[in-house]
């Protein structure tokens, strides 16, 4: 193998598959990338066996073949010559190698390889079921959803979110136990049949960092699900876990609402969360009928309290107190764009429901969330 390529555009794509590559992974081969070269791109590819990505760009090829190269080390060493006025030059030698230096430079270095026949066999998306989704919107959805994708598996916790295609929309619904989350897009799907599949948390996590498409091409095959960009190919096993009943967690009634300006409320949420109690990191919202919301975060160990006040949009019902962890809220305000969002509540004991303010027909957002009870 033999090319010659752009630093910054090798690094693009180095980048994209180090963060499938894991840190610590126990079968070496799966440290390494497969770099293959021929028609004149170089593709790049890394798995962990359960998501696997695949990355084409361009490059001039003097010699088609294929390599595996340590993830890691290629990726800095690339990074060092994205500064550089020449292409990098790649080839393997005679002694297996990895030959790589800028076009006309002294500098070189020499990587050691694993054999191409011993990377892992890439799927490809033929022969599966294919539609067609807007990327912003669909990378809306995971963003929206992955605060609430649990961080450990168990009866009420899943660490993917629950994908659900019909003709004339798409949703995602995630839960740790403590929170869950509802997010939609309203459009045109195209699935004939409604659909259900479980796709992971790393695999959400890393079609978010793939940028600069308008379409993504979604095909389910076997246990798999592609996801598909112009030059980039994520894809990763389904899962097999039972997700929880949650149409049962949405709350059907509030008597008391809260109309919030969403900056604000982060703001001042952030500041408080500063001397929260650290175990627990819970703080009080207080809403008076008059308007007026108060957070307090008090820490009984140290001593430490804060208090802040913040003017309501709009708030109906009675006085309501009640106590949540405050980085449960910043992070879902973190994943809202708009402006104001709304507060549901019943009871101090009972899950409130909180959504961003947006123009009817954009797809809806909702966020439960469980208070903090100290029995």
């Amino acid at each position: 193998m033999e090319i010659r390529i752009d630093a910054r555009d090798l690094l693009s794509d180095l980048s994209l598959a180090q963060g499938i590559v894991e840190s610590k992974a126990t079968i070496p081969i799966l440290s390494n990338l497969l770099l293959r070269a021929q028609d004149n791109h170089l593709e790049v590819a890394a798995t962990d066996l359960e998501v696997t990505l695949k990355c084409r760009c361009s490059a001039e090829v003097l010699e088609p073949g294929g390599i595996t190269v340590p993830a890691r080390k290629l990726g800095a060493i690339v990074r060092a010559f994205v500064g550089s006025a020449s292409p990098l030059s790649l080839k393997t030698t005679a002694q297996g190698r990895l030959f790589l230096q800028p076009v006309g430079e002294r500098q070189e270095y020499h990587l050691q390889t694993l054999p191409e026949e011993d990377f892992p066999t890439l799927l490809a998306p033929q022969d599966g079921k294919s539609l067609d989704l807007p990327a912003e919107a669909f990378k809306r959805c995971i963003s929206e959803a992955l605060v609430s994708v649990g961080a450990e598996e168990s009866r009420f916790s899943i660490r993917g979110g629950l994908l659900l295609l019909e003709s004339d929309r798409l949703a995602l619904i995630s839960t740790d136990s403590h929170r869950l989350t509802y997010t939609e897009w309203a459009g045109p799907v195209g699935m004939a049949e409604p659909l259900r599949v479980l796709i992971p948390r790393k695999t959400l996590v890393e079609f978010l960092k793939l940028d600069g498409a308008e379409t993504v091409r979604v095909t389910f095959r076997e246990n798999h699900i592609f996801l598909e960009t112009e030059n980039r190919l994520l894809y990763s096993r389904l899962m097999d876990s039972t997700f929880p009943a949650w149409e049962k967690v949405l709350p059907t009634e509030s008597d008391k609402r809260a109309v919030l300006d969403r900056g604000a409320l982060s703001e001042r949420l952030k500041r408080v969360s500063m001397v929260a109690e650290s175990k627990t990191r819970a703080i009080t919202l207080s809403f008076d009928p008059a308007g007026s919301l108060e957070i307090l975060a008090r820490n009984p160990e140290t001593g430490d309290e804060g208090r802040e006040f913040l003017a309501c949009d709009g708030y109906e019902g009675e006085a309501l107190s009640i106590v949540f962890n405050v980085d449960y809220l910043l992070e879902f305000l973190a994943a809202c764009a708009e402006e104001k969002v709304v507060f549901s509540m019943r009871e101090s004991n009972y899950q409130a429901l909180l959504q961003p303010v947006r123009p009817s027909g954009v797809g809806g957002h909702k966020h439960v969330l469980m208070p903090l009870r100290f029995d």
